[in-house]
């Protein structure tokens, strides 16, 4: 898993890099991208690379197909995820969200669930663009905190609670990766959180760190209240018959 995840990095590198200098040799008018009136900045892109409106429109629905496709691999990975939480007790509303549908045979419960929350959040654009972008941008320092919390404890524990797989890097090495990359998160993290100008005022204001210390009080009191009946998932080796058995 971790060749696949390090192959998958280094093609998205490429491709990416790839696409970006074609978006950049095409750009003409930065202006005009980065003007208000540009809703969406890639379009006014291509449109300048393409040069009329049809053209950008027909390159903006391959962009839409794709999200398409990625949207529903996205809901399928979130409604297990929430699935997986709410069978070990730790979200709210766990008797309903961890079952798995009689005749669908999958989790339908947590991905509705899913589903649902993601529209309601979307609606907060069309109220409010500064409150969507908070809640966007805190994605970022959410999913780089959830590292932190797995590696921090590891490395305070002498990783003592992880048996070593095939990539354990043994002695000073993994507790110098462990260590920086704890703080390099930490640092990324508080300047994350500062404000995109200043002077600040309400609209220029950085609201990532709201949400990051609002959300960081919830989780806490959560787990004040279910610390004493939470039971983590429990560790099988890779060698054990219930593996076979799921392998057929």
């Amino acid at each position: 898993m971790p060749k696949v995840i390090l192959h998958q990095n280094l093609v998205n590198f490429v491709t990416t890099l790839l696409f970006l200098i074609a978006i950049l040799y095409a750009l003409d008018d930065l202006d005009a991208v980065l003007a208000k009136s540009a809703t969406f900045p890639l379009t006014e892109i291509y449109r300048q690379a393409t040069g009329s409106a049809g053209g950008a429109l027909g390159l903006m629905i391959v962009i839409f197909l794709s999200i398409v496709v990625c949207h529903v691999a996205a809901y399928i990975v979130m409604g297990r995820t929430l699935w997986t939480l709410a069978r070990n007790d730790v979200v709210p509303f766990s008797s309903f969200l961890g079952k798995i549908h009689p005749t669908k045979r999958n989790p339908f419960n947590a991905t509705l669930a899913c589903g649902i929350m993601s529209t309601l959040l979307s609606f907060i654009l069309v109220a409010n663009t500064t409150a969507f972008n908070a809640f966007v941008g805190s994605f970022v320092i959410f999913s780089t905190l959830s590292y932190l919390a797995a590696i921090l404890p590891h490395l305070l524990s002498r990783r003592s609670n992880v048996e070593p797989g095939d990539f354990w890097m043994k002695g000073y090495l993994g507790y110098g990766v462990h260590a920086i990359s704890c703080l390099y998160i930490m640092a990324f993290t508080v300047i994350f959180c500062f404000p995109f100008t200043m002077p600040v005022d309400a609209v220029s204001m950085n609201y990532v760190s709201l949400m990051v210390g609002g959300m960081s009080l919830f989780i806490a009191g959560w787990w004040l209240v279910k610390r004493d009946r939470y039971e983590g998932p429990k560790f099988i080796p890779r060698n054990h018959a219930l593996l076979a058995k799921d392998a057929l």
